[in-house]
């Protein structure tokens, strides 16, 4: 599984190393470029998939897996855990620099 992207077509290859929750939606992301942008998350919450992350200590709870963020999730289904997640891709392209 590829867990990294190229940075504007060029063999450089950047991946999310570190992510912080903060107030109001806001995620703040560095990048293995050195690059820290900030991603407003508020939009993304009126999507379906997203609707769960509502809730600020789900929200609050984010991880990173092969530089993805993402939130571990029980739909209520003792045999199903799903996901949620953001391509780092998004993070950075639709983030804010620092």
């Amino acid at each position: 599984m590829k867990d990294c992207f190229s940075y504007k077509n060029s063999d450089e290859m950047i991946r999310a190393v570190n992510v912080k929750p903060l107030d109001d939606y806001l995620l703040h992301v560095t990048f293995s470029n050195g690059e820290t942008r900030f991603f407003d998350f508020k939009p993304k919450l009126e999507y379906p998939v997203f609707v769960p992350l509502k809730n600020k200590s789900l929200f609050a709870n984010v991880k990173l897996c092969r530089g993805t963020a993402v939130w571990a999730y029980n739909w209520g289904n003792e045999l199903v855990c799903n996901d949620i997640d953001i391509a780092p891709e998004r993070l950075y392209w639709d983030g804010i620099p620092e």
